[in-house]
């Protein structure tokens, strides 16, 4: 299994990463990671999706692998002020506090219809917001056990 830690080369600069907050870059066109840049480095890459870690931090292989098609699909998703975007602006609450969002992750649906309504947004979604959130997470979780990535990151020590 490959392991990114401390000293591993940036993606953009190509000099090693020894502190701050790691960014991990993900394609947004098809499933799969590109590498893991320096925060300040990764401000430039705006095509991709980016997940900034706040070391000490872990990410086990099962964690990336749900990552990697997870920006995938969020990606193919509305957003902005498009119709049907609440579903995409929900999977990003539960992006806020990943992986541990995981463990009860429609306490992050919740927490987004709270805000929602706080900021006194239009309504946009044409569907079953919950059902499609749990469909969304189903299928990424089928996809992550099907196609493992043999990968952890791990800036603990």
């Amino acid at each position: 299994m490959q392991k990114i830690t401390w000293k591993c080369l940036c993606y953009s600069c190509k000099r090693p990463i020894q502190r701050g907050k790691p960014t991990i870059l993900f394609e947004t066109d098809k499933s799969e990671i590109l590498g893991i840049c320096h925060s300040t480095c990764g401000y430039r890459w705006y095509k991709y999706g980016q997940l900034q870690m706040c070391p000490p931090d872990y990410l086990s292989d099962e964690q990336i692998s749900f990552l990697v098609p997870f920006f995938h699909r969020l990606y193919s998703l509305p957003g902005g002020q498009e119709p049907n975007r609440e579903l995409r602006w929900c999977l990003c609450v539960l992006l806020q506090n990943y992986p541990a969002s995981l463990v009860n992750p429609m306490a992050s649906y919740r927490k987004f219809l709270d805000e929602h309504k706080l900021e006194l947004r239009e309504w946009l979604y044409e569907g079953d917001l919950e059902g499609d959130f749990l469909r969304f997470l189903r299928d990424i979780q089928k996809a992550a056990r099907e196609k493992p990535l043999r990968l952890e990151i791990d800036f603990r020590a």
